[in-house]
């Protein structure tokens, strides 16, 4: 078996990018949370880390917002004219084309921000008031010069991985998170909140100058020679997200609305809490889909359907098995992850309460979160981008409803149940869209599903009893907790693997090292 495994994964680049990408995600999650941890430390819930949450939210969303444009737009025209058409000198300027106009709209959204901060903060936080408006106003002038490099480097990662690099332009994420965490310890004492938006500055600088390093004599600034065709193809793959993908920043705009209104400490708590929830994401599904979109592409390109179907299922069925533990998991020990996670310096434990109560929401929802990543990619990758852009606008609609709804009977826990909700209906339409071409749902998986409903009882009987019965019966100190919640994962999901191995769910045996849904 170990011999087999060996030579499976030195033989599968697929599988040796995902190892690179999973130890890179790796560093980038420890900064990540090393962030998380100083900002929890240093401020708790104050009114400081919503402010701080808002304005990053606001930088983000314009980078989130051209990655999603860009990767589907830009990566299926590149590899059409590099590898269909043969035409690598097309593919270049295609290249070079998009590095104009990302590099012409940031700038004038940059200038705007800076000049016209107090609108920004008025539009994406209209609770803040006093102190929290003006601090806002000023960090946001700081800190919107990071969109433009930040928009970049979206493109120039996404040109990297078409040649099947993974591992080096993900390494631009390393110095991101590098240079907010050293602002943090050494720009802190003397700057305060303002040093961590230096570091974000800084970061987003050095994030894509590691791209270039690759790409940068690739770069002209002569004029191009796009053929119409291309031009025309992206515009057909990128208009439709233009929409959708401003609809769901709007969505992430409008709970930090909402939240801007209620209690101090609420969009930091949301904040921490989402953050916790979303590591498994990043670790799992997130990698694979950054490097399963190209081999969705270059199959749906060369039309090997059969291929295409197999591989696409194959993700969505370890999802399920990989995510559905973490739930439970992250459910039975919310509060106590929260407290071992942030509980120190100003992170009280009303700090605590307030973070572990969104979080236990936000971790009902890991499978949709994951599957999700997945299924947008399959659409993306053949060349559909419509269909989950439509999907998406809709459920955005969907949860600005229902967060409407909750905030005024639940407060803020019901901004992330109306985000989960509307996560589980998106996922929900989008399968069903694909049934008649890839068979998703069928009579054959009731018993392999069947068997994963009792794996998951076995697993949350576990870990129920063990924290009901030994962990909250003892006083145990901070290291102990953190070995015994362990050891109760590591058993209750060796238990979890056994049942379904013995019931022919998942097999191990060298011809069949995939799931038997």
């Amino acid at each position: 078996m170990k011999k087999f495994l060996v030579f499976n994964f030195l033989k599968n680049n697929m599988l040796k990018s995902s190892f690179g990408l999973l130890a890179i995600t790796l560093v980038v999650k420890v900064l990540g949370y090393v962030e998380k941890l100083l900002l929890a430390k240093y401020f708790g819930t104050g009114y400081e880390v919503d402010v701080y949450t808002v304005v990053v939210t606001v930088i983000l969303s314009f980078f989130f917002f051209f990655r999603e444009i860009i990767e589907p737009g830009f990566l299926r025209v590149f590899l059409d004219a590099r590898l269909k058409d043969n035409n690598e000198q097309q593919a270049w300027s295609i290249f070079n084309l998009g590095i104009r106009i990302i590099l012409g709209i940031t700038l004038t959204i940059a200038i705007l921000g800076i000049f016209y901060s107090g609108d920004f903060m008025s539009i994406f936080a209209p609770g803040f008031e006093g102190d929290k408006y003006s601090l806002g106003k000023e960090l946001l002038q700081m800190a919107m010069p990071a969109t433009v490099f930040l928009a970049l480097s979206t493109l120039t990662s996404i040109i990297l991985n078409a040649h099947k690099k993974f591992v080096f332009p993900a390494s631009g994420e390393i110095v991101f998170k590098i240079a907010i965490v050293l602002s943090m310890v050494f720009l802190y004492s003397t700057y305060g909140i303002f040093g961590i938006i230096i570091g974000v500055v800084l970061g987003a600088i050095g994030r894509l100058a590691v791209h270039l390093i690759k790409l940068y004599k690739k770069i002209t600034l002569k004029k191009l020679n796009v053929k119409a065709v291309y031009k025309k193809q992206i515009w057909t793959l990128t208009w439709p997200l233009l929409l959708g993908v401003g609809f769901s920043q709007i969505s992430s705009f409008i709970d930090n609305g909402f939240a801007s209104f209620m209690q101090e400490g609420a969009i930091a708590a949301l904040s921490y809490s989402k953050k916790i929830a979303e590591l498994p994401v990043l670790m799992f599904p997130y990698i694979l889909s950054i490097v399963a979109f190209p081999y969705f592409s270059q199959l749906s390109i060369e039309k090997e359907k059969k291929k295409l179907h197999k591989l696409f299922k194959d993700c969505l069925k370890w999802i399920l098995i990989v995510f559905i533990p973490i739930t439970i998991f992250f459910l039975v020990y919310a509060h106590f992850i929260i407290e071992i996670v942030f509980q120190r310096g100003a992170f009280d434990e009303t700090s605590t309460m307030l973070t572990a109560l969104p979080f236990q929401v936000y971790a009902a929802g890991l499978v949709f979160f994951g599957v999700e990543t997945i299924l947008v990619i399959y659409y993306f990758a053949n060349a559909d981008t419509k269909t989950p852009v439509f999907v998406g606008m809709g459920c955005v609609l969907l949860n600005i409803l229902l967060t409407w709804v909750f905030v005024k009977s639940i407060g803020y826990v019901g901004i992330a149940l109306a985000f989960v909700i509307q996560k589980g209906v998106k996922n929900s339409i989008l399968i069903l869209l694909l049934e008649k071409e890839v068979n998703i749902i069928s009579i054959k998986k009731i018993r392999p599903l069947v068997n994963l409903l009792g794996a998951s009882i076995l697993f949350w009987g576990l870990t129920f009893f063990g924290k009901t019965f030994i962990f909250e019966s003892n006083d145990y100190s901070l290291l102990p907790k953190i070995s015994f919640m362990l050891f109760n994962f590591i058993v209750s999901i060796t238990v979890f693997i056994f049942f379904l191995v013995i019931t022919g769910t998942i097999s191990l045996n060298k011809k069949a090292f995939v799931s038997r849904f």
